[in-house]
């Protein structure tokens, strides 16, 4: 007698959805489905973000197809309590071993709260991935937000040692398990080589927003004696990019820092990674990071402050360098002291390859074997 395949839900953003959560949710999909005994259905969004509060021009590549032979329904609407209702029906009726609930932003909280406090009602077990405890730059009701969704979970799963601190000053009394984060391998390789027009090329990428800290990497430019240095800065601009173009003019910098003020489609991200000897990320605050994932995939290393964590995935001499988180000064002193070309070309010479999605296997196989401990919990 065949054995049934347990179903595991995983209710999150995915493809064509956009961004760092869609992508992880979307690799995790994808290794989950390809595990021997496993029924896996994605609950998705139908409306994630209103267009009246997304900064964003569109949380949507239109240019990118649903994630292929996968079970998924776009339903869910973060406005509207009635989709959150019949996401519980739904995922009540396949009577999940698991779901699997990411936690990131305030503002989809109060929806994934409802429905995972719903589902440990009627006795499945929730996992929540978490990626941050609260919104960067956030205030104490968004903190509140975010807590009461992190407190309707079995047990918790990280990419970090200081997220899971903060986690277990939350819920002392539930499991928490760390994961590394797995590298992105589905980007492409590049298509046509971008001209390396500097003696050194400096990346930063992904969502421009203040804690990201790129007005200390255009300071430390502006400080850097040797001229030769050129920063890409690409991603979508929360905000105005005159402000940020101002900034690199008043540093004297404006004609050796490139904007790409807009959302980067995979094979240009692809380009501008093979360009960069290095990445940059200079954040003031951080609790995890899809970049340096995606910089471990195409082999660059990454220069970054020294918050927790990036300390606990970036060492000095292997995979890239750090400075003191919001020192712009330190940071200037490290590019011209230690970054070259040669040494950054070094370093991606010993870098581990991630040509495959092995990684985000592990990652499922982690993430089913902490069933048990979240059953338990019941």
């Amino acid at each position: 007698m065949n054995t049934p395949p347990d179903t595991i839900i995983i209710l999150a953003p995915v493809a064509p959805f956009r961004g760092g959560i869609a992508r992880h949710s979307s690799s995790l999909a994808r290794a989950l489905a390809r595990t021997p005994g496993i029924n896996l259905i994605v609950e998705s969004f139908e409306r994630l973000y209103p267009r009246l509060l997304y900064p964003g021009l569109d949380d949507r590549d239109r240019n990118q197809a649903a994630l292929k032979d996968l079970t998924i329904r776009y339903d869910l609407d973060t406005l509207n309590p009635l989709s959150w209702r019949r996401a519980v029906t739904r995922i009540s009726a396949h009577r999940p071993k698991l779901v699997v609930i990411p936690a990131w932003t305030f503002f989809v909280s109060p929806g994934l709260a409802a429905i995972a406090r719903a589902l440990r009602r009627r006795g499945i077990p929730v996992v929540q991935i978490v990626h941050n405890i609260v919104d960067h730059e956030g205030v104490w009701w968004k903190r509140w937000l975010c807590e009461r969704q992190l407190q309707a979970a079995d047990i918790y799963i990280t990419h970090g040692e200081a997220l899971a601190d903060q986690l277990r000053t939350i819920a002392a009394e539930r499991p928490v398990l760390i994961c590394s984060h797995p590298a992105y391998a589905d980007y492409p390789p590049p298509s046509t080589r971008l001209r390396r027009e500097f003696s050194l090329e400096l990346l930063c990428f992904g969502l421009v927003r203040p804690y990201k800290g790129v007005d200390l990497a255009i300071e430390a430019l502006g400080s850097l004696r040797d001229k030769d240095v050129r920063l890409t800065v690409a991603g979508e601009v929360w905000g105005d990019i005159g402000e940020w173009r101002s900034l690199a003019a008043d540093h004297g910098v404006a004609d050796r820092v490139e904007f790409i003020p807009r959302y980067v489609s995979d094979q240009e991200a692809a380009d501008l990674f093979d360009r960069a000897d290095a990445v940059l990320a200079p954040y003031r605050s951080m609790s995890g990071s899809g970049v340096a994932a995606l910089s471990a995939h195409y082999r660059r290393p990454v220069i970054a402050s020294d918050l927790p964590g990036f300390a606990e995935i970036v060492v000095p001499g292997r995979n890239g360098w750090l400075f003191p988180a919001g020192n712009s000064a330190a940071l200037a002193d490290l590019i011209a002291s230690e970054v070259t070309r040669e040494r950054a070309a070094a370093l991606s010479a010993t870098m581990p390859v991630s040509a495959d999605e092995t990684g985000w296997d592990e990652f499922a196989a982690a993430l089913l074997n902490c069933r048990r401990g979240a059953e338990i919990c019941q």
